[in-house]
């Protein structure tokens, strides 16, 4: 077991590390390249960045300017690590859109391609985001799995929230036009 899901994750890095048509996940170096997505705000309006890191299995994370930290929430706890840190990262911005959801609603959204943020077993794991004390915070939203762990995983100021009505990233690629 424990040797499938170490091929499993670097298979799941070796794949996010290329190009995948309108957007591809880039190996975070502490500084946030200029085609980097952001996918909230914090108290001062300031970008706070979508991320994704290899910590148990791939979570997805906030990435904030200046701060070679990826922070993430995991087994209750805001963690931070500031290595196996990717940054989600398009050349088609516009192209990106946030549906509003909750834990019910998120299984039986169809039509659109919903950004898958990492893995985690039994759940399907996607980019989210709400707000929470006059920021906009990106976390992981959890499906497919126990209730009692549905919904938006988000931290802020070292504490853990969960959200059971939130937003999730989806993505368009009808919009892209092959080159």
């Amino acid at each position: 077991m424990y040797w499938t899901v170490i091929l499993l994750v670097n298979f799941l890095f070796a794949v996010n590390a290329h190009y995948v048509p309108g957007f591809y996940w880039r190996d975070f170096d502490g500084t946030v390249p200029d085609d980097a997505l952001p996918g909230g705000t914090d108290l001062n309006g300031k970008p706070i960045y979508i991320g994704q890191v290899y910590a148990y299995y791939l979570i997805p994370a906030k990435i904030y300017k200046n701060d070679k930290r990826a922070y993430y929430e995991y087994g209750g706890e805001e963690l931070n690590v500031t290595e196996n840190i990717k940054i989600l990262c398009t050349q088609h911005p516009d192209d990106f859109y946030w549906i509003p959801t909750d834990n019910d609603r998120i299984k039986s959204i169809a039509n659109v391609t919903l950004v898958l943020g990492g893995y985690e077993p039994g759940c399907s794991t996607y980019i989210g985001r709400t707000r929470k004390y006059g920021e906009v915070l990106v976390g992981k939203a959890l499906a497919d799995n126990h209730p009692d762990n549905a919904g938006l995983h988000i931290t802020q100021r070292g504490k853990k929230f969960r959200a059971t009505s939130f937003e999730v990233l989806s993505f368009d690629s009808n919009e892209i036009s092959p080159e």
